[in-house]
Parts: C-alpha cells; sequence; structure tokens
C-alpha cells in the first residue's frame, strides 16, 4: 500500500517516517490538557515499540495487530488495557482524517468493558488516612516539612497530582475570611478551594522554612507551591516516591500512591456527609458520574446488597 503524499505542518512528506512523526506531534499538539499528552504519548510510544519488535509499520497496521498488541499487554487492568486502546484508536483517527489512511485498524479491535461504577484506584480508611498523615508528620530531614505538607493537602484538599503539581505560591490566597487555594484543572478551568486549618498550617510552616533557606523574607518567596531544594516543580516521580515512603512508614500494606489520595479525600467525605454535588465542584469533576466511580470504589464488596437480604433470611 503506497502512503499518499501529504502537507502536516507546512512539510511534504513521502517518506512513511516523516508522516509518522509529523503525524504524532500534530496529534498531541492536538490536546490541550498536558496530562493527557505525557500519558496519551507514553501509550502510543508502547504500540510503536510493539509494532517495531514484531516488524510492523504503524502505518500499514491492520485489525488483527491491534487485537494482538492488546493480548500483549495483558494482564493490565481493563480500565488501563481500554483508555490505552482508546489512546492508539485516537491516532489513527487523526491519521484518518488528515488523509494519511483510509481507515482506523483500531475502529474493531476488542475493548474491555468497564464497569461505571468501578475503579481500580481504591482510598484509604478513615483509620489508615490518619496513620498516613501522622507518619508524614513524624518525618525527619530537610524535605520533612514539605512532605507533611503535601501530604495532608492531597488527603484534605484531593486535587488531582497534576493540579498540586503545577500549583504555585501566588495561588495561596484569602476569601471571606478563609485561606485559600486557587486551582487550575483540565480545560484551564479554575476553582477555589478552602484550606483547612491544619492544611494551611502545614504549608505556612514549609513555606516559612523553604523563604529562610533562601534567605528572604516569606512575601519575597515566588515559584511553585511545591519545590525541590533546586526551586523547580516537584514531578509526579516525586510525588509517587514521597507518598510511597510515607505509608511504608504508616505500616500501610496496599499499593497508596497520590491518586490513592484523592481518592481517600472523596469517600471520606461522602461517608461524612458531603453531597455528590459538592464533590464534584470540589474535585473538578465535569460529570458526576465520574464522581460516583470514586464514592463508590472503596466499599463495594462492604456494601453489597447481599448482606442485607442474607440478614433477612437469616
Amino acid at each position: 500500500m503506497s502512503l499518499p503524499e501529504r502537507v502536516i505542518d507546512g512539510v511534504v512528506a513521502r517518506d512513511g517516517e516523516a508522516v509518522l512523526d509529523r503525524l504524532t506531534q500534530a496529534w498531541l499538539l492536538s490536546f490541550s490538557s498536558p496530562h493527557t499528552r505525557s500519558a496519551y504519548g507514553s501509550d502510543l510510544a508502547q504500540w510503536l515499540a510493539f509494532c517495531e519488535r514484531h516488524e510492523i509499520h504503524p502505518l500499514r497496521a491492520v485489525r488483527v495487530h491491534g487485537d494482538a498488541f492488546a493480548r500483549w499487554l495483558e494482564p493490565v487492568s481493563p480500565r488501563t488495557l481500554a483508555r490505552k486502546l482508546s489512546a492508539i484508536s485516537s491516532w489513527y483517527a487523526y491519521a484518518t482524517d488528515e488523509g494519511v489512511l483510509e481507515s482506523n485498524p483500531f475502529t474493531r479491535v476488542r475493548r474491555p468493558k468497564v464497569e461505571r461504577f468501578q475503579s481500580e484506584t481504591v482510598g484509604l480508611t478513615e483509620e489508615e488516612a490518619r496513620a498516613l498523615v501522622a507518619a508524614a508528620d513524624a518525618t525527619t530531614g530537610p524535605t520533612a516539612l514539605r512532605t507533611a505538607a503535601f501530604v495532608r493537602l492531597m488527603i484534605e484538599l484531593g486535587p488531582r497530582v497534576s493540579e498540586a503539581l503545577a500549583a504555585t505560591i501566588d495561588d495561596l490566597g484569602h476569601q471571606r475570611g478563609h485561606r485559600t487555594l486557587r486551582i487550575v484543572g483540565k480545560g484551564q478551568k479554575t476553582r477555589v478551594r478552602n484550606l483547612p486549618p491544619a492544611t494551611a498550617a502545614a504549608l505556612d510552616a514549609y513555606l516559612d522554612d523553604r523563604a529562610r533557606r533562601a534567605g528572604v523574607t516569606r512575601d519575597r518567596l515566588t515559584g511553585p507551591l511545591f519545590a525541590t531544594a533546586g526551586g523547580r516543580a516537584l514531578d509526579r516521580a516525586d510525588a509517587y516516591r514521597l507518598v510511597v515512603k510515607v505509608a511504608k512508614a504508616a505500616g500501610l500494606e496496599s499499593k497508596v500512591t497520590p491518586h490513592a489520595l484523592r481518592h481517600t479525600f472523596a469517600t471520606v467525605a461522602s461517608d461524612r456527609g458531603a453531597s455528590v454535588k459538592q464533590l464534584q465542584q470540589a474535585l473538578g469533576h465535569s460529570s458526576s458520574s465520574t464522581t460516583d466511580i470514586y464514592i463508590h470504589s472503596r466499599d463495594n464488596l462492604e456494601r453489597d446488597p447481599s448482606q442485607i437480604v442474607a440478614a433477612v433470611i437469616g
């Protein structure tokens, strides 16, 4: 099959590899969220590595190759597999729209069914959350105050980890007598959150210490809200290592990630009476159905109606 001549980013590409590279760049730029670009770029890279390993040119792939790739990815979780296949299908759909290909070979690749109210990420119980915060507060060393502030912020406000890492000192503020944090979410939508006193105190202690180390007054401190010693913003890998280290110190054997702390916020708040609407606004979800996934993920087994029926039957 010969590839059609196509102008991408102003360059005429007759070579398949040139089309591949420029197509990928253009596709990734079509997403406004850096997190989406990163996740989808990683998924596509996995597919391209599979193609190279099996001597398949990505622009000549057919459905059977997509099905084989899905089997190759196992045993990843159904939700992760569905996301990866969706990302790659999006890339092929873009190629089709641009006239590079005649059809999308991933359109009919079998994808796992993902239940609406199920999530692979499970939040901590209230007892576990308290243990994690206590372990964070007990951390020692030059980054101890940063660790305590980050863990408490993630549990008590429940931002996306990307939102917490993108926050700056200038995003802190005051409104109507409350300490606040301005969060920039997906689609550059902003929301202002009320900082609980303990979270505000942890942030103050961390930022005061950071200003002292930098040799400036607190009001002159600028930059990322959570920064390395060199001044750059913490990245996702930094945040993951931080949370895992604290979780081990807290004696939590289950896999605890920054995203699990977001789920913890949602489930604890729901259990304590927060409405779905309140949580949807706090979490920055565009749909309440997404919020429902967070709320229902932890106690599916404990809330199984079988226990109600069994209690009646005796």
